[in-house]
């Protein structure tokens, strides 16, 4: 299982090579990258000017969003779709394999039925794009009551849901996110994720709900940093996908509303030692963290978000 960081799952921006820099010193050894902006450098100036400091830090991409908004019009839609094509061709020459793409909480387009049909549709046109350059797709869903307000149909913002359409989608490199904080909050149960098979488990990421909060009345803002214990205990879902093979990404995950009063430094780090707390508690090795600072980074003018 590859511990990787997700500045975007933590609610952090910066410069890529910031970034870069905070995942090395934190001991990631996988990093979630903004690859619509990796496409945007490699247009500006070229694809090797865009790629030195992940080449330069040889860290291994293990997610990017694919850069795709379901909830639109078919007019956007097949714009978005086309942006897909240059989107893997960068991808590939990064050797990233696994994209991520969130379905929507609730729509103004249509109703669940027809929405879910038009959903699914989508999703197989994205993901026959991205199987031409042996790119898997891993599909998430966000909980929250926050999610419906102002939408006229809800659509999937619970794990009934999200199990339903996904098992509506056969194309081969389609698969779950299994992410705690909305899986807890989205009404799932361990018994769910087993029923799942394992090798359809493509991205893991971790959260908590603070305890003075119930799972009817969470917001995102309401996600911290993950716990090992729970209503998720974190350990045994590590120690069951540990067990049953899973090679997934695994990223610790927070709202940047619950951490504004710390450094990016310092929020990296807590979520540092929550990931490893994990590890440690499921038996699983912990990769050292660097004693100094990763400090060889050039300055970097071009922010990333």
């Amino acid at each position: 299982m590859l511990k990787n960081f997700s500045p975007q799952g933590l609610g952090i921006t910066g410069r890529q090579s910031e970034l870069i820099e905070l995942a090395l010193t934190y001991a990631f050894r996988g990093m979630e990258v903004n690859m619509t902006d990796m496409l945007k450098r490699s247009q500006r100036t070229s694809f090797d000017d865009a790629a030195k400091y992940l080449r330069a830090a040889e860290i291994r991409i293990g997610t990017f969003d694919c850069g795709v908004d379901l909830n639109v019009s078919d007019d956007e839609f097949g714009t978005q779709l086309a942006q897909v094509h240059p989107l893997t061709e960068v991808a590939g020459q990064l050797e990233a394999d696994l994209a991520t793409l969130r379905l929507p909480p609730a729509t103004d387009q249509a109703a669940f039925p027809e929405f879910f049909e038009t959903v699914t549709q989508r999703i197989t046109q994205v993901a026959a794009v991205l199987a031409e350059k042996n790119i898997r797709l891993a599909i998430s869903f966000t909980a929250g009551q926050e999610q419906l307000e102002g939408k006229q149909y809800p659509f999937v913002h619970t794990v009934e849901s999200y199990l339903a359409l996904l098992k509506n989608l056969t194309a081969d490199n389609i698969g779950y996110v299994i992410d705690t904080w909305d899986w807890h909050v989205g009404g799932g149960t361990m018994e769910q994720i087993q029923a799942i098979p394992t090798e359809k488990i493509f991205v893991v990421r971790y959260g908590a709900l603070p305890e003075d909060v119930t799972a009817e009345d969470a917001k995102s803002t309401d996600r911290i940093l993950p716990t090992t214990e729970g209503p998720l205990n974190h350990v045994e879902l590590t120690k069951y996908l540990a067990a049953a093979g899973v090679e997934a990404p695994v990223m610790p995950t927070a709202s940047g509303a619950q951490y504004k009063e710390r450094t990016r430094e310092a929020t990296v780090n807590a979520a540092q030692e929550a990931i490893d707390a994990i590890f440690e508690g499921a038996e699983l090795p912990v990769p050292p963290r660097p004693m100094d600072l990763v400090s060889t980074m050039p300055y970097e003018p071009t922010p990333m978000n």
